[in-house]
């Protein structure tokens, strides 16, 4: 039999599912206000603003700011939103500038962004019926990295919250100053390029080309904010997905290390591709984002912050067997590893590839965190970038790309992939793909899509591929 303590979990998880389900099936149960505001270079920005229902508390309502990714609108958060209103929070969701309804450009949550954040900021916290001094901040993708700037640069969030987002945007589409050329396509394609910023959009040929990488980095280092986090104490909720190919594990983990407040860290079900929001453990989420804002924004001591700080979930389950387990860690989990080695030599040309087969998995292992590649090749005439990327059966587990000065004697290269998690089974077969794109693994796969140039050659002689592994695995 469970304990009262062992059940309250339960109880909670319960709760939640009833208020999701209650917000989602009821999108009138907030009173919403449709609001414009005007920044001080003019722009409007609009919103919807949701209040609960009653009468405010002393004080006023503890309240949350909500920000949205890259091409959406302040629409895309009211289904969530809804379910923070139900748990007694007003609730702020704004379209970005040069998003939805709003004017302006976009410019990458640049300083531009960040100043809006602090006029919504300060228009919010001066409604009467609104505490001035209880108000978080919850941030997607693009609206993750709005979040971490404007708290970086002095907008005094009560308590932050942030989803499959970036801490270091030039690493994060950059790895290895070789740029995910597909992804960064797909991101500058998700806004219509009228709405860019004009003194941006000469930057977005060179940043899906991988040219002028100088610029580039100090471009996307100026709206990146782990250099800044030391200093930072907002009580902060990281949240970030298990298989996200656009800001990976490491992103949240490398922030995490740095925060000097109150942290937590949750690996999850979600992300950008070749996961979604949300993803199947959204109760559980919604379960902790909750108690996260009752405990610092109406000082419920509740617990949240006592617990295990460090959190990753499961691989979900296939149904009707959909189960979530959880591991608890004091840190990011430290990880053993597990090396894959193969010496059959290869030659390919510019548009060819070489697979290496490796074994099959002794025994059942969980991948977590980014992998490592070495490769022992060389060219007669030049091979500029090397593009690898790892798969079981047809699901791409992880793939990661490198510049390379190989010459004419055998040359050593390692590089890091994408720093995910993966439960890998005994008898997996890994395949190991070589290549100057990612579509030498398959057509449909768009990560890297640089090309090297037509003459290239390259004799690949030994790989290395060293696997991350939990000491006890968490999926089954």
């Amino acid at each position: 039999m469970l304990s009262g303590s062992r059940l309250e979990p339960v109880r909670r998880f319960i709760v939640m599912l009833c208020a999701l389900a209650t917000a989602l099936a009821a999108p009138g149960l907030a009173r919403a206000t449709e609001v414009s505001l005007a920044m001080d270079d003019g722009v409007h920005i609009f919103a919807s603003l949701l209040e609960p229902a009653g009468t405010p508390p002393t004080g006023g309502w503890p309240s949350v700011m909500m920000f949205h990714g890259l091409g959406g609108k302040h629409e895309d958060l009211l289904p969530l939103a809804q379910t923070y209103v139900a748990r007694g929070f007003a609730v702020f969701v704004p379209d970005a500038r040069g998003h939805g309804s709003s004017g302006g450009y976009v410019s990458l949550d640049g300083p531009r962004e960040v100043a809006d954040v602090r006029t919504e900021f300060q228009w919010f916290a001066g409604l009467p019926e609104v505490s001035d001094t209880q108000i978080g901040a919850w941030g997607i993708s693009l609206g993750g990295g709005a979040a971490w700037n404007s708290v970086v640069a002095g907008v005094p969030f009560k308590a932050l919250e942030t989803f499959e987002t970036w801490s270091d945007l030039y690493r994060a589409l950059f790895p290895q100053n070789f740029g995910k050329s597909g992804a960064i396509y797909a991101f500058a394609q998700s806004v219509p390029a009228e709405r860019i910023d004009p003194a941006l959009r000469p930057f977005v040929p060179q940043l899906i080309g991988g040219e002028n990488l100088s610029t580039i980095r100090d471009l996307l280092g100026s709206r990146s904010s782990l250099r800044l986090m030391s200093a930072v104490t907002t009580p902060s909720f990281l949240f970030q997905g298990r298989r996200d190919f656009a800001f990976d594990i490491d992103q949240a983990v490398d922030a995490y290390r740095r925060l000097a407040g109150p942290k937590r860290l949750y690996v999850g079900d979600f992300g950008h591709a070749p996961s979604s929001f949300p993803g199947p453990d959204l109760a559980h989420i919604l379960d902790l984002s909750i108690r996260w804002y009752d405990r610092f924004l109406k000082d419920e001591p509740n617990g949240v912050d006592k617990e295990p700080p460090v959190q990753v979930a499961s691989e979900p389950a296939l149904p009707p067997k959909q189960k979530l387990t959880l591991a608890n860690y004091a840190r990011p989990p430290a990880t053993k590893r597990v090396e894959l080695r193969a010496t059959a030599r290869h030659s390919m040309t510019a548009r060819g590839k070489v697979v290496y087969t490796f074994p099959p998995l002794r025994k059942t292992v969980e991948q977590f965190g980014a992998p490592v590649l070495t490769v022992t090749a060389s060219t007669a005439s030049e091979w500029p970038h090397l593009v690898a990327v790892v798969a079981a059966g047809g699901t791409v587990l992880s793939e990661g790309g490198t510049l390379t000065s190989f010459g004419r004697n055998a040359k050593r290269v390692s590089f890091r992939l994408i720093s995910d998690a993966n439960l890998l089974k005994r008898g997996t077969t890994l395949k190991l793909y070589l290549g100057g794109t990612s579509t030498v693994q398959n057509v449909a796969n768009l990560l890297y899509l640089k090309l090297v140039p037509d003459d290239a050659r390259l004799r690949v002689t030994r790989v290395t591929l060293t696997l991350p592994v939990l000491p006890k695995t968490i999926s089954r």
